[in-house]
């Protein structure tokens, strides 16, 4: 496959994903999660719903946005495949890990926005997100664990993305705050570095 064929057939994935997640955030807002059924969404976004599965497990991991493939940019791969570079340089590459997912995952304001507005309709969603934060948690300490050769449950890699995880979580918030400026990579740099000021 040419690299302009493979780009296209991944712009068109995008998009097919993007409407899934926008159908399934106004359906969500609209009627409530059982208000709606997945041929539903499906044909809201103009596909299959063998297409929808192909994408989203759920309806709700459409709301939120989390593909069937979580690791959709490779970044995780890469990360495990760059090998072990010491506990030192750990934070500094799940930052990196984290930045290069968010870029492709591409989320905006408004998204937030419709998501928390989706969260009112369907609290529930709120507890479906933290179940799916924990198991991107766990799946994490295991890329850390498998690239520094680190047996499982050793502490240091549940440590090191649990640090990286409140980071990424504080500075999403300033991001996403009204009147805020910067964008998130500065953010979470000035906040790495806050975090090293700390323990030196």
């Amino acid at each position: 496959m040419t690299d302009s064929a493979s780009s296209l057939r991944e712009r068109r994935k995008a998009e097919t994903a993007r409407a899934l997640t926008v159908a399934a955030r106004r359906l969500t807002i609209e009627n409530g999660l059982s208000g709606f059924t997945v041929d539903e969404l499906a044909e809201e976004a103009g596909v299959s719903r063998r297409t929808f599965f192909n994408y989203f497990a759920s309806k709700e991991n459409a709301v939120i946005g989390v593909p069937v493939d979580r690791d959709e940019s490779g970044a995780g791969e890469r990360f495990a495949a760059a090998g072990a570079r010491g506990t030192a340089h750990l934070v500094d590459d799940l930052i990196a890990l984290h930045l290069e997912r968010w870029s492709f995952g591409g989320i905006t304001a408004d998204d937030v926005a419709q998501i928390v507005r989706a969260f009112e309709r369907e609290p529930k969603l709120i507890g479906h997100m933290l179940s799916l934060a924990g198991e991107h948690e766990r799946d994490d300490i295991e890329l850390v664990e498998r690239r520094e050769g680190f047996l499982a449950g050793d502490l240091r890699a549940a440590a090191a993305v649990q640090l990286t995880g409140a980071i990424l979580r504080a500075s999403a918030e300033e991001f996403f705050r009204a009147g805020s400026t910067d964008d998130l990579p500065s953010i979470v740099r000035r906040r790495v570095a806050v975090v090293r000021e700390l323990f030196h």
